[in-house]
């Protein structure tokens, strides 16, 4: 399997963890019972978010969005077999990148979560221009 596609995988699995730490986040915010959970969760105590579920689910989302221009680049290099050295670093970016911006969002440190996203951000626009140029 290309190294591209091996990465694609790898942020497919951070995704899970991450979608973890946010549902985690969420039951410890709204201080349910278990009883609480496994139901149709209508009437959750706690309806307001703490900041660390709040991360949670911000980075989640950046995620997401990150994701939708990601995986497309990665499937039109498998397809049109346009992998390369310069693909195979932005996919590395790419994971890393976004690694790391997880938990310093969760956690709120500045400053590296922003440069995480920003090697993330460089990765895919290396895919793009392997694809354009």
């Amino acid at each position: 399997m290309a190294v591209e596609l091996k990465y694609l995988v790898w942020c497919v699995a951070l995704f899970f963890v991450m979608i973890l730490a946010q549902a985690t986040a969420a039951t410890f915010s709204k201080k349910a019972s278990l009883s609480d959970l496994v139901g149709p969760r209508d009437d959750l105590p706690g309806s307001g978010l703490t900041p660390f579920h709040g991360r949670t689910k911000r980075a989640q989302a950046n995620f997401v969005e990150s994701m939708c221009m990601f995986v497309p680049l990665v499937l039109v290099a498998a397809v049109t077999d346009s992998f390369s050295s310069l693909t195979a670093l932005g996919a590395a970016l790419f994971f890393w990148g976004r690694l790391v911006f997880a938990p310093t969002y969760w956690f709120g440190v500045p400053w590296v979560r922003t440069l995480a996203w920003f090697v993330a951000i460089v990765g895919i626009l290396m895919i793009l221009w392997e694809l354009l140029f």
